[in-house]
């Protein structure tokens, strides 16, 4: 991670996470503010594939945009759908319109 790009923000945390937080630094032998970063990092990969999920439920985002906003490849989003028993939700006209996609790739 560049340092140059790194902004100092503060946060308040309950006694539980900042004992957890102490552990990852001494197990890791990590400063608190690279062990809070390396949490921090894979927490907020996590809330983009769940955040992502409910949009795509909602219909509010469709599979290529729900994979975007997760930063993760379409087929992986379909993967992670099907990790977790969720059926797609494509219509006949959604099913059509990625067959003609695929029709002008292969061209």
């Amino acid at each position: 991670m560049n340092e140059e790009k790194l902004v100092t923000i503060s946060t308040r945390m309950d006694k539980e996470s900042l004992l957890y937080l102490d552990k990852i630094s001494k197990e890791f032998k990590l400063d608190r503010s690279t062990a809070l970063r390396r949490i921090l990092t894979k927490g907020i990969e996590e809330d983009k594939k769940e955040s992502a999920i409910e949009l795509y439920l909602k219909r509010e985002l469709s599979i290529e945009g729900a994979a975007k906003f997760a930063d993760i490849y379409i087929g992986e989003f379909l993967e992670l759908l099907k990790s977790k028993g969720i059926e797609l939700n494509l219509s006949l006209e959604d099913y059509k319109e990625g067959l003609k996609n695929l029709k002008s790739i292969w061209k």
